[in-house]
C-alpha cells in the first residue's frame, strides 16, 4: 500500500472519566484513519504498535485528578501507555525506519509520536529476548523493580523481605532480585495458582493467598516471626497496616503502588503509621520517571541474569487490540498473571485457525499447561468438495463443563470418549454456519452443540448440532440455560426426581450452570430449597438472586451432617415488647430460637441471635453435583422415600482414588431412590423443555448468571477454574463477536 494513502487505524477510546472499578464498557473500539508518513519537516516518529502494556497506574489516568503525577486520559481520544513498536517512518535523528522501540504510545494499530523524549521512547538494541519483554522485565516494570529494591530499599544479605502483589510484573522481579541478594523472601498473591507460581517458579521462600487470611497481622507474624526488614509495597490499605505492625526496627518500605485503593472513592485509612516513629522505619514513595538515568546499568545487569538463566519471567498475553479493555480491567480483579497480540484473517479462503490443543492424558487436578494455544493452524473457509454432510462453523462461545475433566484421562468405561492428545479439545459451544453441505443447516444459521476449541471447526457428522430458532436471548444462553446444562437441570429435577409441592430440596454446587436452574425449578414447583456453594459471594447469589430459601458455604462447615441437620446463625433486629431486656432469655418457635439479647438503642430495638434449621425434618430431593463427603452427609439426612438425582460428582474428578461413601446402607433403610443420568439420554425432551423455558424467560420467572471470559487463549484457565470454584455461574468463553 502506498505510504501517501490513508489506511484504517483501530483505536481503544476512553468514553469518559470514571469513578469506582473500571469496566470494559468505559472503553470502546473505534476505527479511524492514518497516513503512513510523518508530516513534512516534523521530528515525529510513526510506529506500528506490536505490544501494549496494561499497568495499574493507568487506573488513576481514567479520572480527572489535579495532583496526579501523569495527566489524565482525554475522553473520546485513544488511551495511551507503554508499548513496543516498529518504526515505519521518522523525522527524528535518533530513530530510523525499521527500528524497534519501547516507550509511550497509543492504544491503536499505528501511532504518530510527536517530539519523542529520551525518557518516553527508547530504541531497542538488545534483541536476544522476546520483544514483549520490553513491556515488562526490560521495560518500565523492570526498571521499577530494580530502583525500588536496590536503590530505595538498601538491601543487605540475610534480610527478611515481603512483597505484596508478588506475581505481578514488578513483584515477581523484586522477589528474584531479593533471592539473588541472599535475602529471605515471602510474597502474597490472590489465588492458589499465583502462590504456586511464586514458590515453584520464581523461587520465593514462601507465599500465601491474602484472600484466605482473615487476620493479616497474624498471617505476617506467622511467616515473619522475627519481623520484616524490607517491604515492597504494591497494595496499600489493610495490607500496609498489617505490615507496619510487623516491621523490624530500621525497616524500609519502598512504596511503588497501592492497587487496592485505586478504585475507591475514599481510600482506606491506615492506622499504624505511628510505628514509623517507634520503629524508625523509612517509608519512601518513588516514580520511575525520576530514575531512567539508571536504565543502562539496569539493562547490563539484566542481560547477564537472563543469559545465565538466573531470572525467569511470566507474561499473561492476550491477543488483539479489541481485547485490551478486558486485559486492563482484569488487573483490578487479579485475573492477570502477564500479556499478548492478535493475528487477523487475511481475507482469503484459507485463514489462520487458533486452537486449544490437549497435550497428553493427566492425573490429578488439571493445569493450564495441560493445554496449549496453537497459532500455526490454518483452515479453508469452505466445506470439502463432494461432501454431503459437513458443516463449517465459526465458533462464538465455548462451554466449560465439569464432565470434560474425565475426558482428560484414558477411561475405558466412560460415557464419552477421551480427548485425543495433540488434537483440539472439544465440547459444547455456540457457532455460526459459514458453509454447509448438510440439508438441515445453511449459511448464516446459528447452532449449538459439540464443536472444537478453535476459531473455526469443520463438523463432518453434525448429529450433535441443533439449530437455534429462539433468538430473543443472548446466544451464550445456549451454552447454559438453553443448552446442555438447562436440559440436564430439567430432566434431573422434573423427570427423575418426581417433585411434589412442599417437599424439601437440597442442591449442591448450587451456583453453577445446572444448580442455579434446579433451585429455581424447585421454587416454581412450591418446594423449600437450600443450596450449598463455596464462597460468601455465591451464597449471597443463591439467596438474593436465585431465590433459594437458604444457602450455606460448605467450606465453612466442619461437620456436613450437622450442617444439613442443624443450625446457622444470623443477627436480626426485633422491636422489644418487654419492659426489661433481662426478661428475654430464650424464646422458642417452630423454626428458630432467640437468644443473646443485645441493646441496639435506647430500650426500643434489640438484636437477637436467630437460629434457623436447614432441614430439621430431612431432605426429600437431593440434586447431586458433588459426591464424596457431601453425599455421605446427605444420605444421613434423607427422608424415607427420598430421591437423589445423580448429575455429577465434581469433588471426585481429580482424585486418583475416589473417596468412599459410607452411608449407602441408608438407601435401604430409608427406601431412597438414587439414579444417575446423562444429558445425552434426555434430548428427546428438548422441545418440551425449550417451550417451558421460553415462557419462564418471557415472564421473568427465571434468572441466570454467566461468568464469561474473553479470548480463546483464556479457555484453559477458565476450564481449570471450574475445579477450584473460581467461576460464579455458568463458565463461558467468548471466542468471537456475534
Amino acid at each position: 500500500m502506498a505510504n501517501e494513502e490513508e489506511i484504517s487505524n483501530k483505536q481503544i477510546i476512553l468514553r469518559d472519566y470514571i469513578t469506582g472499578f473500571p469496566k470494559e464498557s468505559d472503553m470502546v473500539l473505534r476505527t479511524g484513519t492514518i497516513r503512513l508518513k510523518v508530516p513534512e519537516g516534523s521530528n515525529s516518529v510513526l510506529v506500528k504498535n506490536l505490544y501494549l502494556s496494561c499497568d495499574p497506574y493507568m487506573r488513576s489516568r481514567m479520572q480527572k485528578l489535579d495532583d496526579n503525577y501523569v495527566p489524565p486520559f482525554t475522553p473520546a481520544s485513544p488511551i495511551s501507555g507503554y508499548g513496543v513498536a516498529k518504526v515505519l517512518d521518522s523525522g527524528h535523528p535518533d530513530f530510523k525506519e525499521g527500528d524497534y522501540v519501547w516507550g509511550f504510545t497509543g492504544w491503536e494499530q499505528y501511532s504518530l509520536i510527536e517530539n519523542p523524549q529520551p525518557t518516553t521512547l527508547m530504541k531497542i538494541t538488545y534483541t536476544d529476548v522476546p520483544l514483549s519483554y520490553y513491556t515488562g522485565i526490560l521495560g518500565m516494570p523492570g526498571i521499577t523493580a530494580y530502583v525500588g529494591f536496590y536503590e530505595i530499599s538498601s538491601p543487605k544479605k540475610g534480610e527478611y523481605v515481603f512483597v505484596s502483589a508478588a506475581s505481578g510484573a514488578v513483584g515477581q522481579l523484586v522477589g528474584q532480585f531479593a533471592k539473588l541478594m541472599g535475602c529471605y523472601v515471602v510474597g502474597s498473591a490472590g489465588s492458589k495458582e499465583k502462590v504456586d507460581l511464586l514458590k515453584n517458579k520464581f523461587g520465593f521462600d514462601d507465599a500465601f493467598n491474602y484472600k484466605e487470611e482473615h487476620d493479616l497481622v497474624a498471617a505476617l507474624k506467622r511467616y515473619f516471626p522475627e519481623g520484616i526488614d524490607i517491604y515492597f509495597e504494591n497494595v496499600g490499605g489493610k495490607m500496609l497496616d498489617a505490615v507496619l505492625a510487623n516491621m523490624r526496627v530500621h525497616g524500609r518500605i519502598a512504596v511503588c503502588g497501592m492497587i487496592s485503593q485505586y478504585n475507591l472513592e475514599q481510600p482506606e485509612g491506615v492506622h499504624n503509621l505511628f510505628r514509623l516513629v517507634t520503629k524508625r522505619i523509612r517509608m519512601q514513595g518513588f516514580l520511575i520517571f525520576d530514575h531512567y538515568d539508571l536504565y543502562p546499568k539496569f539493562l547490563e545487569m539484566m542481560k547477564q541474569y537472563i543469559t545465565e538463566g538466573k531470572i525467569v519471567y511470566v507474561e499473561d498475553t492476550v491477543e488483539g487490540l479489541e481485547n485490551a479493555p478486558t486485559a486492563l480491567v482484569g488487573l483490578f480483579t487479579g485475573r492477570n498473571v502477564g500479556k499478548q497480540v492478535r493475528e487477523m484473517a487475511n481475507g482469503d479462503d484459507e485463514v489462520s485457525n487458533k486452537q486449544i490443543i490437549f497435550r497428553d492424558y493427566i492425573t490429578g487436578f488439571p493445569k493450564e499447561s495441560d493445554m496449549v494455544l496453537n497459532t500455526t493452524g490454518t483452515i479453508r473457509l469452505k466445506v470439502p468438495e463432494g461432501s454431503t454432510n459437513s458443516v463449517l462453523l465459526k465458533n462464538l462461545y465455548l462451554s466449560c463443563d465439569p464432565y470434560m475433566r474425565p475426558r482428560m484421562q484414558k477411561l475405558d468405561d466412560h460415557y464419552v470418549p477421551p480427548f485425543t492428545p495433540g488434537s483440539p479439545i472439544a465440547g459444547y459451544g455456540v457457532a455460526k454456519v459459514l458453509d454447509s453441505a448438510h440439508p438441515n443447516f445453511k449459511e448464516g444459521d446459528y447452532v449449538w452443540g459439540v464443536t472444537g476449541w478453535e476459531q473455526y471447526s469443520l463438523i463432518d457428522n453434525p448429529r450433535t448440532l441443533m439449530r437455534i430458532n429462539y433468538t430473543d436471548v443472548p446466544l451464550s444462553y445456549y451454552t447454559g440455560i438453553l443448552g446442555m446444562p438447562g436440559i440436564t437441570a430439567y430432566a434431573g429435577f422434573h423427570e427423575l426426581s418426581s417433585p411434589k409441592k412442599g417437599e424439601y430440596v437440597y442442591v449442591s454446587a448450587a451456583s453453577g450452570a445446572v444448580g442455579q436452574l434446579v433451585g429455581q425449578f424447585a421454587k416454581l414447583m412450591g418446594c423449600y430449597v437450600v443450596g450449598s456453594a463455596g464462597s460468601k459471594e455465591k451464597v449471597d447469589l443463591l439467596k438474593n438472586k436465585f431465590g433459594f430459601d437458604d444457602a450455606f458455604n460448605y467450606k465453612e462447615e466442619h461437620n456436613l451432617v450437622a450442617a444439613l441437620k442443624s443450625t446457622h446463625l444470623e443477627l436480626a433486629p426485633i422491636r422489644n415488647s418487654f419492659s426489661d431486656p433481662k426478661e428475654v432469655s430464650v424464646l422458642k418457635a417452630d423454626e428458630f430460637e432467640i437468644s443473646r439479647v443485645k441493646r441496639a438503642g435506647r430500650g426500643v430495638m434489640y438484636y437477637y441471635l436467630i437460629v434457623f434449621r436447614y432441614f430439621p425434618e430431612g431432605i426429600d430431593i437431593y440434586f447431586e453435583n458433588v459426591g464424596g463427603k457431601m453425599l455421605d452427609a446427605v444420605l444421613s439426612n434423607m427422608r424415607p422415600h427420598g430421591r437423589i438425582a445423580v448429575c455429577g460428582m465434581i469433588s471426585q474428578y481429580n482424585l486418583e482414588q475416589h473417596e468412599g461413601v459410607h452411608n449407602l446402607f441408608l438407601i435401604i433403610t430409608k427406601r431412597i431412590r438414587m439414579q444417575g443420568f446423562i444429558a445425552g439420554d434426555q434430548y428427546h425432551l428438548y422441545p418440551k423443555f425449550i417451550e417451558m423455558m421460553k415462557q419462564y424467560i418471557t415472564e421473568g420467572k427465571i434468572v441466570y448468571v454467566e461468568d464469561i471470559v474473553e479470548g480463546l487463549e483464556n479457555a484453559p484457565a477458565a476450564l481449570v477454574g471450574l475445579f477450584t470454584g473460581r467461576n460464579v455461574g455458568k463458565q463461558v468463553v467468548k471466542v468471537a463477536r456475534e
